[in-house]
């Protein structure tokens, strides 16, 4: 098992070495230019108008994820609780 984690950890450090060369790449960051370019303007457009509905639905999905990670966080324990209703520590 500690062979596997060992391969994993060295897995995410190569991954993460291939990305940072892949964008630190000059090549990777030269304008596009042509028929298929598009500007901020462009973009900015795109995605409020045309995946409008797309953007609300991901905005709740995302909601409804960090509500369930809150409930699911929270301590429901009778000495948490009792802690909570009465403001403290108890003298």
């Amino acid at each position: 098992m500690r062979l596997i984690s060992t391969f994993a950890r060295l897995g995410i450090i190569g991954l993460l070495g291939v990305l940072l060369a892949v964008m630190m790449d000059p090549a990777n960051w030269t304008p596009v230019t042509g028929s298929d370019s598009m500007t901020t303007l462009e973009f900015a457009t795109a995605v409020l108008d045309d995946w409008a509905f797309t953007v609300v639905v991901l905005g709740a999905l995302l909601t409804m994820a960090m509500a369930g990670a809150a409930y699911l966080v929270r301590d429901e324990r009778k000495i948490n609780l009792m802690w909570e209703l009465h403001g403290g520590e108890e003298e």
